[in-house]
């Protein structure tokens, strides 16, 4: 019978085949006997040595220190900062076993959490993202600090054998996003130190500049630049301004936006328009949509489009149909639905994102829309019941267990379920089957190359 433990023991090194890759952390998976060992860098098929930094009574986590036979998979990073950035975690991995690693990864999520039989459902191959690099629209700079220097980057990646510190690995390109992050970071690096300003810990709570967000629209080049602060004043921006659309006219809108909580996240308390246009327009297949800076937007416009067109194939609507959409955003599934249905409503949270929506129907001249400003678990009473059509794109948490009975009640004849996270996909879909709904057809896409990330497309209907 094969070992299940493997002893304590103080920093042992031992050699191992990497077998697999564990999503969404993205370590090479080693095994001895049964006990696996997670290893930072290390990729499948590679034989490597490593030495054990932190022990566990079912699992280890392992560094490299040799690499004895590098896979025939592993290839060499593109990007300069490739390893301690958190930005993405697979550039050392042929761009063909990327897609095969998170396809099988959603195929065994899908069986193991969600009880599905994935020979009964028809499942599509993954479909690639079209550009490996340069290809997400927006990203988020965290500011930092080496020695007495403001720096700007990602967060280092978690490493279990030390104390997250938060820091910031300091960045001077960005190979995921657009060739304009290398013009744009050492602008706003010189205004930082100009005007003397710290950037804000996240562990003690202290400093002033928290983000700096770029997005662009991939169908023009546009370029929207967003300062994130707490509160306070804030000099020289129109000095700022200057610098930056003199350097790149693509540069089209400036905002300040603040954020005081004590965590990162997304949603500003306050935002101030103080140069160029307010929104940037991207366009997406036929329809023109406008970004703000609180736009949640699919980071990958030609991936997106792929998966709209894909929704709308699939779901196969007709002409009479009515459309709900939950978790709308700016409403680009549900303005892709309407020349296919008789009206389409859609509902989110978020205040800017319901604005979002309603100006974008106006920019297509989209009439049989209509948005909804709300939380899904307050809107019991008020959401249409027996939806021909059912849309969900719920965040990487998926739905909860209210949401979960709002759905079933609502009793709608198709769901599409959009999701971005395989184990919440898996879970809501086995409560779904629990109340006569069968998942049919899987579509995937790869909207995050490099990085351990999958977007995927379920019809989901009732039985």
């Amino acid at each position: 019978m094969p070992d299940k433990t493997v002893p304590p023991m103080k920093n042992p090194e031992l050699s191992l085949e990497i077998v697999d890759i564990a999503l969404p952390d993205g370590y090479g998976v080693g095994k001895k006997g049964t006990f696996v060992f997670f290893v930072h860098g290390a990729v499948v098929g590679d034989q490597v040595t490593i030495r054990v930094i932190k022990e566990d009574k079912r699992f280890s986590y392992g560094e490299i220190i040799e690499i004895e036979q590098p896979s025939p998979f592993r290839c060499e990073p593109q990007c300069p900062h490739f390893g301690p950035c958190g930005g993405c975690v697979l550039q050392h991995l042929t761009y063909e076993k990327q897609l095969e690693i998170k396809e099988n990864n959603l195929r065994q999520t899908l069986g193991r959490i969600g009880g599905i039989d994935i020979s009964s459902l028809d499942m599509m191959p993954i479909v690639p993202s079209p550009e490996q690099y340069f290809s997400r629209n927006k990203i988020e700079l965290a500011f930092g600090k080496d020695k007495n220097h403001v720096t700007l980057g990602f967060r280092e990646r978690v490493n279990p054998a030390e104390k997250y510190k938060g820091r910031v690995i300091p960045i001077q390109k960005c190979l995921i996003f657009s060739k304009a992050a290398e013009t744009i970071i050492p602008l706003v690096l010189n205004f930082v130190k100009r005007h003397g300003l710290l950037p804000y810990d996240p562990l003690t709570k202290k400093g002033f500049l928290r983000h700096l967000v770029l997005r662009e629209a991939k169908s023009t080049g546009d370029l929207m630049v967003i300062l994130e602060t707490t509160r306070g004043e804030l000099p020289g921006m129109g000095d700022l301004w200057r610098a930056l659309s003199e350097a790149l006219p693509k540069v089209k809108s400036l905002y300040r936006v603040i954020n005081t909580q004590s965590i990162d996240t997304g949603r500003y308390e306050a935002e101030e328009h103080l140069f160029g246009e307010r929104s940037i327009e991207e366009s997406i297949g036929n329809f023109r949509f406008n970004v703000y800076p609180q736009s949640f937007f699919q980071p990958n416009t030609k991936v997106a489009e792929m998966m709209y067109r894909t929704i709308i194939d699939l779901s196969e609507p007709d002409i009479n149909d009515r459309v709900l959409g939950l978790y709308c955003g700016a409403g680009p599934i549900e303005i892709f639905f309407s020349s296919k249905v008789r009206e389409v409503t859609g509902i989110d949270s978020n205040p800017s994102s319901i604005a979002s929506a309603r100006e974008n129907c106006r920019l297509n001249g989209v009439e049989n829309c209509t948005f909804i400003e709300g939380r899904l678990e307050r809107f019991r009473e008020r959401l249409p019941l027996n939806p021909d059509i059912l849309v969900i794109d719920p965040p990487r948490g998926g739905i909860s267990k209210e949401g979960l009975t709002i759905i079933q009640g609502l009793k709608p004849e198709k769901i599409v379920y959009v999701s971005c996270n395989p184990s919440t996909l898996a879970r809501d879909i086995r409560y779904l089957r629990e109340h006569r709904y069968m998942p049919k057809r899987i579509a995937s896409f790869d909207a995050f190359p490099h990085t351990t990330h999958l977007e995927s497309v379920t019809i989901i209907e009732k039985i």
